[in-house]
């Protein structure tokens, strides 16, 4: 008896042990190595890395040719054209907020001599540069903890200047803070008229928006602003720049 089923227990594990190498060759034939699933070697991936560095480096000069072509095909009709011979050649402006309102806190009653009228002025410097149609609005804030924009008043400059803003952006040129300061005397003691506090309120929202300066004193952005109402420079220039991206308009420039 034992004679019959040894020869039978012999085929049994033979045929066990062709079942299971022929498993092992099939798992072979869909296995691959890691580098093989991602269809690159390590050291083709570092290339392609690299490649793409590149191809995002070549972009980035691409935009900043476009922005400099766009901006010497519109020098007849804006005025940021200066900002290619300054120090830094940066185009500043806040990012797209997709239909988002800028938040705008005005600070009254700080000073003496203050009067309610004078934000009455920054009210109106607001809708002026809004009625522009570029996109931008502002809704006014108590909080100035969360506020973009922030307005304050003081009783003079020690040198000859009505207002001033001060910017902060990030090392791509969107703007994220601006705080403005109008004085309501001039550095000698004088008080200003109405009419100088409204267009230098208009002036200093201009660049809180990320205006520079206009060689043309016709324009708002005039350094030594002598009017509240928008030229048609002014609206040009700030529809240019809000349709650039922000940052750099040429190679190997300084970043703040």
């Amino acid at each position: 008896m034992r004679r019959h089923l040894l020869p039978l227990v012999t085929l049994g594990l033979l045929v066990l042990l062709l079942v299971d190498r022929v498993s092992h060759a099939l798992a072979g034939s869909h296995a691959q190595p890691d580098s093989a699933t991602t269809g690159l070697t390590p050291a083709a991936r570092d290339l392609r890395g690299a490649e793409g560095a590149s191809a995002a480096a070549a972009l980035k000069r691409q935009t900043r040719l476009a922005a400099r072509q766009k901006l010497t095909r519109e020098a007849a009709n804006t005025y940021l054209d200066s900002l290619l011979v300054t120090t830094d050649s940066v185009l500043r402006r806040w990012p797209d907020r997709f239909g988002g309102p800028l938040r705008v806190a005005i600070l009254e009653g700080e000073l003496a001599g203050y009067d309610p009228r004078m934000a009455g002025f920054v009210r109106s410097a607001l809708q002026r540069w809004e009625s522009t149609g570029v996109g931008f609005r502002f809704t006014e804030v108590t909080d100035t903890t969360g506020a973009d924009i922030i307005f304050r008043w003081i009783d003079h400059f020690t040198f000859d200047r009505a207002g001033q803003t001060d910017l902060t952006w990030d090392q791509s040129g969107r703007v994220r803070r601006a705080q403005v300061s109008l004085a309501i005397r001039t550095s000698t003691g004088y008080e200003l008229p109405d009419t100088a506090l409204l267009a230098v309120a208009v002036h200093e929202t201009g660049h809180a928006l990320g205006l520079p300066h206009s060689p043309d004193s016709a324009d708002v952005m005039f350094p030594a602003t002598r009017t509240g109402t928008l030229s048609q420079r002014d609206r040009r220039t700030v529809s240019v720049l809000y349709r650039l991206p922000p940052g750099p308009l040429r190679d190997g420039v300084a970043r703040y």
